[in-house]
């Protein structure tokens, strides 16, 4: 059976969500910071639309105080198991 567009598209904009938001929480976890040379990455492979609007999410929930982004965020790289 064949999906029909619109969800493919849904699909792969909701794909390019989560490997920005795995690219610049990585980022911000590795430099303490969102390298621009990241987001003109970004940018230029999922659109402008989409880097901008989860760069914003991610910061808006930090400056929320949402517990899970802190704590994240004051892992280091290397506590975390990629096994």
């Amino acid at each position: 059976m064949n999906k029909p567009v619109k969800k493919i598209n849904l699909d792969k904009q909701a794909l390019s969500e989560l490997a920005c938001e795995d690219a610049i929480i990585s980022d911000k976890q590795r430099f303490g910071r969102v390298r621009t040379t990241m987001m003109k990455h970004l940018r230029s492979e999922h659109g402008d639309e989409i880097a901008n609007r989860v760069l914003s999410r991610i910061n808006k929930r930090a400056s929320n105080g949402s517990n899970e982004m802190k704590e994240s965020m004051n892992k280091s790289q290397l506590e975390y198991d990629f096994n």
